[in-house]
């Protein structure tokens, strides 16, 4: 079997599993607070044996590479902000993120749509607790429209209620995704944020391009065609060969 089509089935599944990371971002391009997701790919050398010395010279050139994912990582970069004059609403701004309580452990989200659920506690959208500084939940009153300063202080009327529980985050150092959208807390997320700003009545959209994306799918696509092309030739090419060694 020729060699070169273990080289271009390698690239195909690694264009495969972009194609499947661009068609998720496009999907979430909608999604309050998303972050879109990033592949890194490597070179994956391989060397045939050809005797004791390992480190000798391949004249036949039997040194193949292959690519293959390095890793997926969250691009954390801010998405833009958009006003909706909801109360509960809140976008923030610098490094800072929510805390939420899941049934996984608490997780760390951009997305700062909430509401009151019905035992009068903040949630967000898909129902978990969002936490304070403190790591309670926080407690709101169903009479009192809440206002929310620049720094996380929830008030109703002149009641102190609790402050939310933003915690700082190395935006360049990467987060490990979870479900719903939410992020695992690294370790060096159980401080309180400064470089942050809280706005109420404000969410902060997806950071996904949708015209970037869409021009990396098509390129994505075309790359995926051209190597599954060379799959099917290098497979036609050893049928003739069986057929001519018969």
């Amino acid at each position: 079997m020729s060699k070169g089509i273990y080289v271009a089935t390698s690239g195909s599944m690694a264009q495969l599993r972009h194609l499947e990371t661009l068609s998720n971002n496009l999907a979430n391009t909608r999604t309050a607070g998303y972050k879109g997701d990033q592949l890194t790919f490597e070179t994956v050398r391989a060397r045939h044996e050809r005797g004791s010395d390992p480190s000798a010279a391949d004249p036949a050139g039997l040194d193949k590479h292959f690519v293959d994912v390095q890793d997926r990582v969250a691009d954390l970069s801010p998405g833009p902000v958009s006003r909706t004059e909801n109360p509960l609403d809140v976008a923030l701004t610098g490094n800072g993120f929510l805390t939420v309580e899941t049934a996984r452990g608490r997780r760390l989200t951009r997305d700062g749509r909430m509401l009151i659920g019905r035992d009068g506690t903040l949630r967000t959208t898909s129902g978990h607790s969002v936490l304070d500084q403190n790591g309670r939940s926080i407690r709101l009153p169903p009479d009192r429209v809440p206002t929310i300063d620049e720094r996380g202080h929830i008030r109703a009327g002149n009641v102190d209620i609790a402050q939310l529980g933003v915690v700082a985050v190395d935006m360049k150092a990467g987060m490990d995704k979870d479900a719903d959208g939410f992020f695992v807390p690294p370790a060096e997320a159980a401080r309180p944020s400064l470089d942050m700003t809280v706005l109420q009545g404000h969410v902060e959209e997806s950071n996904v391009r949708p015209v970037q994306m869409m021009l990396e799918l098509v390129e994505v696509q075309r790359t995926f065609s051209a190597l599954r092309q060379v799959i099917s030739a290098s497979g036609e090419m050893d049928s003739q060969a069986a057929r001519l060694a018969q």
